[in-house]
This record gives C-alpha cells, sequence and structure tokens, in this order.
C-alpha cells in the first residue's frame, strides 16, 4: 500500500504557540489567565519537547574565548601547495616538440611554476619548462617535449609532477605558499522576559500554584537556546563591522554550501549517493569519521537505502526466537572505504516553522544530510568550535542572564535598592558567539536536486 499522511500536527498551525509583545501587566495576556480549577490539570504538556533539545550545542562541547575588545576573530589557513592547470586559448605549436602553454590569466608571480619544472598532461605526455614570461594578462611557458612532438589542444589539462635539473645547475628560485586569512564576527542576541509585580504574586493551577512566571522564564531560554542553535547552523554575514548595524557572522551551512563538499541526488537518497559522497568527502578530508546531520525524509531514505544490510546481512533464520518479535530499520552507523558515517536524525531540519518547504525553487531540509567532521586539524585545532565574547573581567559572554530589579524581583528578596521605578521586573538573556569553522573542504552536505 502507499501511505498518505492526512494531517501531521507538528506542521499545522494549531501546533504553533505564537509569541506575545503585549504588556505583561494585564493579566489576559498570560496563558490560562481565564480558565477555572475544575477545567486545569496541574501538570502542563508540551507538545512538542524534541524541538527544545539543542542538539548541536551538545555535540560541539568546544568553546573559546575572543580576546578581549574584539568583536571578531581570525585565523589562517592554507590550502594545497599544488593547482591544476588548464591549456588556455591562444597557446600555440601544440603539436611540435616546442609548445607555447597559455595560462589565462595569471601572472608569473602566483602561476606556481619555475622553469625546470616537469608537466604531466591529461593524454599522459610530458614535457619540462624551459622559459616563463609574462604575456600582458597572462603567463606564456615555453614546455619542451620529454618524449618527441606533443599532441596537445586547447582546454586539456595538466599538472605539474616534480622538477628535473641539469647537472651542476644553479640554485633555483624560491616558492612562498601565502596563507589566508578567515575572519568571522560574534552575533549579539538578546531575550528578554518581563513581569508586573501583580502579575508575579498571581498563582496560577498548575505548577503547585507556584508564578507562572518561573514557567515563562524557563520556555524563554529555551527558545534562546534554540537561537543559538539556529545560529550556529544558518548564521548569514551581514557584511562589515559596524557599531551601528546589527551584527551577525556565518554559520556552518553558508559555509559549507560556499566552500565545502556538495553533492545531489535525485528522489531519493541511494546507498551509491552515499558512496559517491564519501568519495569526495575522502578526497577533501583525512578523517575517517563524519557526523550527519539528516532531515527526516534523508534519513528514512538512507534507512531504506541500507535496508538489505539488516534483510540479508545481520538477521538469519532461525534467530527471530531470540531477538523477540522485533522488526524493522535503526541503522545509525554506515562504514564505506575505511570512512564511518555516524547518522543522526536532526528534527529541526523537520521543524516547518524553522525550514518551510519551499515553493520558489529553494532547499527543502527534509532531504538534507549534512556531513560535519567533528574532529581537529594536524595542529591540534578543533574544526567546529564556538566562539564568545569575554567582558572586561575576563568572564563569558556565550550566556548572561541579568535582572532589572523594580519593585520586585524574580529572586523575591526585593530591597530598598532597585534598578528602575517599574513596578515589576525585567529579567535579559544576552549571548555574543560566533562559529569558528576551519578548514571547510572537510564538511560537506548532499542535497535533492
Amino acid at each position: 500500500m502507499a501511505y498518505v499522511n492526512t494531517q501531521s500536527p507538528v506542521n499545522t498551525a494549531g501546533g504553533i504557540a505564537p509569541s506575545k509583545s503585549g504588556s505583561p501587566s494585564v493579566q489576559s495576556q498570560y496563558v490560562f489567565a481565564d480558565l477555572q480549577k475544575p477545567d486545569i490539570s496541574e501538570l502542563l504538556t508540551y507538545k512538542f519537547p524534541q524541538y527544545t533539545l539543542t542538539t548541536l550545542l551538545d555535540r560541539l562541547g568546544r568553546n573559546a574565548g575572543v580576546r578581549t575588545g574584539d568583536n571578531s576573530f581570525s585565523w589562517f589557513e592554507k590550502g594545497r601547495f599544488r593547482k591544476g592547470y588548464t591549456v588556455g586559448a591562444g597557446s600555440s605549436n601544440l603539436t611540435t616538440a616546442t609548445a607555447t602553454v597559455k595560462l589565462v590569466p595569471s601572472t608569473v608571480a602566483d602561476c606556481g611554476l619555475l622553469v625546470g619544472d616537469v608537466l604531466r598532461f591529461e593524454n599522459d605526455t610530458y614535457g619540462f619548462i624551459t622559459a616563463i614570461v609574462q604575456n600582458a594578462g597572462n603567463v606564456d611557458l615555453t614546455v619542451s617535449s620529454a618524449e618527441g612532438n606533443f599532441a596537445l589542444a586547447t582546454g586539456a589539462a595538466f599538472a605539474h609532477i616534480y622538477n628535473a635539473q641539469t647537472e651542476f645547475s644553479d640554485s633555483p628560485n624560491g616558492r612562498v605558499w601565502q596563507e589566508e586569512k578567515i575572519t568571522e564576527k560574534l552575533a549579539i542576541m538578546r531575550r528578554a522576559v518581563i513581569c508586573s509585580t501583580t502579575e508575579a504574586g498571581q498563582i496560577k493551577w498548575i505548577d503547585n500554584g507556584r508564578s507562572y512566571y518561573f514557567r515563562n522564564e524557563m520556555e524563554t531560554m529555551e527558545e534562546f537556546q534554540k537561537d543559538k542553535e539556529n545560529y550556529i547552523l544558518t548564521g548569514k554575514s551581514f557584511g562589515t563591522l559596524s557599531t551601528t548595524g546589527r551584527q551577525s557572522g556565518n554559520g556552518i551551512i553558508p559555509r559549507v554550501l560556499a566552500d565545502g563538499v556538495v553533492g545531489q541526488y535525485t528522489s531519493a537518497i541511494t546507498e551509491t549517493d552515499l558512496q559517491a559522497q564519501i568519495k569526495q568527502m575522502i578526497l577533501n578530508s583525512p578523517a575517517n569519521e563524519f557526523t550527519v546531520l539528516c532531515g527526516i525524509d534523508a534519513f528514512g531514505d538512507i534507512q531504506n537505502a541500507l535496508r538489505d544490510f539488516v534483510v540479508a546481512g545481520s538477521m538469519t533464520y532461525g534467530t527471530l526466537g531470540e531477538i523477540g518479535n522485533k522488526v524493522g530499520l535503526n541503522i545509525d552507523q554506515y562504514r564505506f572505504m575505511g570512512v564511518t558515517l555516524n547518522l543522526k536524525q536532526y528534527l529541526p531540519f523537520s521543524d516547518k516553522t524553522l525550514y518551510p518547504t519551499p515553493v520558489n525553487g529553494g532547499v527543502n531540509y527534509d532531504k538534507v544530510a549534512l556531513f560535519l567532521n567533528m574532529g581537529s586539524d594536524s595542529s591540534g585545532n578543533p574544526l567546529i568550535s564556538l566562539k564568545h565574547k569575554e567582558d572586561g573581567f575576563g568572564n563569558s559572554l556565550a550566556f548572561r542572564r541579568t535582572v532589572q530589579s523594580g519593585i520586585s524581583t524574580p529572586e523575591g528578596n526585593a530591597s530598598v535598592t532597585r534598578s528602575n521605578g517599574k513596578d515589576g521586573f525585567t529579567v535579559d538573556l544576552y549571548a555574543s558567539i560566533g562559529v569558528e569553522l576551519r578548514a571547510v573542504n572537510n564538511h560537506g552536505i548532499l542535497l535533492p536536486s
């Protein structure tokens, strides 16, 4: 039979409790204000508790401060020391023993090649460079064949393999591999809980008669944690730092989409799709293990794609009585070519209040699998870490809760000393954080086409 879902409460308006911005001194703007005791259970049920988990934050487990006074942080990376080349338009003598190979566009300083370098062309012919000349905005390489006449063509790929020198040669020119400076910014994030003195003193029929304020603060803290997790995953840089502009740095997904290993699949993820993605991850990363955060459709696809290992591999005839009447799929790891994928169903990807189903060609995150290298580089630097600002005393601002006391406080110890004259109080939640994602090529994402 073909399954058709006719209703899913998690994705309907009835499952969403919108926030309010009204006056907290008006009791009717707090929940349950108008209900009588016979109608109310003392237990409050949360319909979607799985979305209060800050899964990614728990997985990171890494935190480091930014130097006091800085609102951005930087690190240096070095890419490949060699690069691929292509025979450019305007090259000549490509079928003779000495060819002029044009690099378009390039300069002598950054072409990365020196006289004496041995080149291998895609048709498995070899040549060595005898001269390098700047020609307007391009570089002309004079390449002598090591095997007779060349058989090259414009667009052919080639690579620098090694170098070969003559006897009693002089010192060659040196090479410098320039590092790249990566800069990210801290984002300032805030939420507040406000409550009047009158409301703080009112009890509710739930929570054994406690003030509903305490429940409200807990919910606000959970939503604030969700703000932080969403930023870690999907934060987007708002441009240059400014004392008047709102600040935001890049999260994981925008960086991976721009510079990570990006693969696409059609219809549903198959085992060959996973294998193809792993092959690309191997080429880009030395890691032998990746954490894969999956939308619910992607996770289901992967379970179905790997089901033959369960049906034909792990369960043998005669074992049913030993394992009991339990059937189904619960695959959380997959190994291929020495690489282990730790598969994690990441439910926020399927929360339509966070990642709505696109109607104009956007990404459907139900179908996304995000590959993260949770390890460290060769120098021991974590590839993913959370950065935070510190105040002038070295105290972390990764999370801070402060109270503006008025006539009352949430702690119940109001005195003659207060912050303002309000008939109530305000609790402020604050964070100044950023994501340090090193060597983006170590991470990847598998998207529906």
